[in-house]
């Protein structure tokens, strides 16, 4: 009797034993698990939206910020790129932010203007003097104060400012002067200023969703457009139009566009990540921009397009009173960024 109840006193106290070892490694697993999701919530993801074409320029400036952004907040924040308007034109992206459906969009300043009169400045013809002038400005407390103004006044946080290159026209019809431009239907974003502008050319500028502006030139529905060069080219327009007009209107600056109150509400050490993650890839993508115009030249001609240079004094003639006449209240601005040596 006394060895059958040692039997099973040690076969009892194996069992305690046992039951305690995987109790403890259930414990274990348990605060593995909590720790592994602990950090996926401190882990953020953005969605960046950008409607250029994936390979384009933009949209290398776009995973250039996302790759900074992960180095700089040490993986805390993710950006995944959504180019060639996957998620939307820009107006949808745009009006996605403040739900939340998107956290950024890679635009230009022009298109919120809807949001913010004072970001028409982005579009007002024959502006800056050349791209020096136009990096002068926007790399200094003038363009600082320019993105916190326009900012504030649609309820965004602008930042990461770049140079999306000069605008050029492409063209079904040759335009060597303003007086060609007469009755030409013309493409051109829903913006007033752009509006305005090919207006008093004389043209009949008509808006279209980006993705639509292939086809419509490929219908007849429109006879040209105009963008920076990085973009009509990834575009193909040089396949329905055999003319690229060297109008170099407007200098257009592209930026990180957030949602304001959702941008002020991340970590001050994400936001300050985040910030200069934009600016290095703006600056970046700025170079890009410089060093690649005269190739996209080279690469139209390559496709047969016949590049013109147009007598660009009967253009700027007849916009030079856009500001005083038509957008008073861009004059401040305007006279500032023309103030600029």
């Amino acid at each position: 009797m006394k060895v059958k109840k040692r039997g099973l006193m040690a076969i009892l106290i194996a069992l305690i034993l046992l039951t305690t070892v995987l109790t403890g490694c259930d414990s274990k697993t348990d605060t593995n698990d909590a720790n592994q999701n602990a950090d996926k919530e401190k882990s953020m993801v953005f969605k960046l939206a950008n409607v250029s074409a994936v390979g384009d320029t933009r949209d290398q400036i776009c995973h250039k910020f996302a790759e900074l952004v992960e180095q700089k907040t040490s993986g805390k924040v993710k950006v995944e790129v959504y180019s060639g308007g996957t998620l939307g034109d820009w107006r949808d992206t745009i009006e996605g932010l403040e739900p939340g459906i998107v956290q950024v969009v890679m635009e230009s300043i022009g298109t919120i203007e809807a949001y913010a009169s004072l970001a028409n400045i982005d579009a007002v013809p024959f502006l800056y003097r050349d791209e020096d002038h136009f990096q002068k400005v926007w790399y200094s407390e003038i363009g600082q104060e320019l993105l916190d103004k326009i900012g504030d006044q649609g309820g965004f946080k602008l930042i990461g400012p770049s140079h999306r290159g000069a605008r050029y026209v492409t063209s079904k019809k040759k335009i060597e002067s303003a007086e060609d431009v007469k009755g030409l239907k013309i493409r051109v974003p829903p913006i007033a200023v752009y509006l305005k502008t090919w207006e008093m050319l004389g043209s009949t500028p008509t808006p279209m969703a980006f993705t639509e502006v292939y086809t419509g030139l490929q219908q007849g529905t429109v006879d040209a457009q105009e963008n920076p060069l990085s973009l009509s080219y990834s575009s193909a327009f040089y396949e329905v139009c055999p003319y690229l007009i060297e109008t170099k209107h407007v200098y257009s600056s592209d930026l990180f566009i957030f949602n304001k109150e959702f941008f002020e509400g991340l970590p001050e050490d994400i936001q300050k990540a985040v910030s200069e993650a934009a600016t290095e890839a703006g600056k970046w993508g700025t170079q890009l921009i410089l060093t690649q115009e005269e190739d996209f030249i080279e690469k139209f001609k390559e496709k047969g397009v016949e590049v013109i240079k147009p007598d660009i004094s009967s253009f700027e003639e007849k916009v030079k009173d856009i500001v005083d006449k038509e957008f008073p209240e861009l004059k401040e601005i305007a006279d500032a960024i023309r103030a600029v040596k």
